[in-house]
């Protein structure tokens, strides 16, 4: 379910900075665990390419990762 306070602000696909998992809050499952991501590591996109580019491209995360229970069709393992 989107979320429309800070630091999400509407948009569909989470990256975690920390883990380089991304989230897709449309189909977020209770095992995803985003409360518990510190808002520090946020980053929040449009497309879950937009997602992949910031991570390989700003934040130096070679191998972004789709997350096992909300996007388990990008799931690499």
């Amino acid at each position: 379910m989107l979320r429309y306070d800070l630091p999400f602000n509407g948009k569909r696909y989470l990256l975690n900075k920390n883990t380089g998992e991304i989230h897709d809050l449309n189909n977020e499952t209770t095992l995803c665990h985003i409360d518990e991501i510190k808002t520090e590591h946020i980053y929040m996109a449009d497309s879950y390419d937009e997602a992949q580019i910031y991570a390989v491209m700003v934040e130096s995360i070679f191998n972004p990762n789709g997350c096992h229970f909300c996007i388990p069709s990008k799931d690499k393992g």
